[in-house]
């Protein structure tokens, strides 16, 4: 009699989490998650006309930013799908389970209730709900972006975020050189100066500052639906090698 066969069932695919985070406002972490997810979803489209997309952009903060942004574009014209979720839990979990998603690219709120030379051995997340959220998503992440732009200022919130946040919890993570005035490569050099001083991986293509991206929320435009100029075409470049830089460190 032959022996029993026994099925081994592959584990079930669980989607990769991009997590676009920093403790300091402003630094371009909604602009990140959109441009981001409308690359990685241009790249990986619907297997067919009724399903659904395989990148989904998150949003968890409890002000809406994503939100605000992805209504205004149309949606035959938007190359992913989004879930805002502010700071409700359980429903990221059961996004990553899904089998029709490859990919999601989470947006993040700054986290500002715990000082930077505050009690080391304190949670730097603080309480409350978006604390819990934050606690959350960090637990499902794959690979974390650090968006830091030129400006001094945002480097100590961003040494925060990694030394505090993302090294004790083992998260991988990217720097992101952010709103990078391309007529400074001085500003260029300083910002990679301190992330090898440091030990930190940084995304090899800087995204530069325009002013097109400045409006891109207002007028309900994601980097790839940007009219066709010479800008245009530079601003899709460098999300599409941060997006490439993504996948390999995926």
């Amino acid at each position: 009699m032959p022996p029993p066969s026994i099925e081994s069932a592959a584990p079930p695919r669980r989607a990769k989490l991009i997590l676009v985070i920093q403790r300091k406002g402003g630094v371009g972490k909604t602009t990140i998650t959109v441009n981001l997810a409308s690359v990685e979803g241009e790249n990986n489209p619907p297997a067919g006309p009724e399903d659904d997309a395989p990148v989904v952009a998150c949003g968890i903060d409890p002000q809406g930013s994503l939100e605000q942004w992805t209504r205004r574009v149309p949606e035959e014209e938007l190359p992913f799908d989004y879930v805002i979720t502010k700071g409700r839990l359980g429903e990221l979990p059961k996004l990553l389970d899904d089998p029709s998603v490859r990919r999601v690219v989470a947006d993040t709120p700054g986290f500002m209730e715990t000082e930077i030379d505050g009690v080391r051995d304190a949670d730097p997340l603080g309480e409350g709900p978006a604390a819990d959220a934050m606690r959350e998503v960090l637990e499902y992440t794959d690979l974390a972006l650090v968006p830091i732009e030129p400006d001094f200022l945002s480097r100590d919130p961003a040494e925060f975020t990694i030394e505090r946040v993302l090294k004790p919890r083992g998260i991988r993570f990217m720097v992101v050189i952010n709103k990078w005035d391309s007529r400074s490569e001085t500003d260029l050099e300083k910002v990679q100066s301190w992330c090898r001083e440091r030990g930190y991986p940084y995304a090899p293509q800087a995204i530069r500052t325009y002013r097109i991206h400045v409006h891109a929320a207002e007028n309900g435009l994601t980097v790839i639906q940007y009219k066709e100029s010479g800008t245009a075409l530079r601003a899709r470049e460098d999300f599409y090698k941060l997006g490439l830089a993504v996948e390999q460190a995926l």
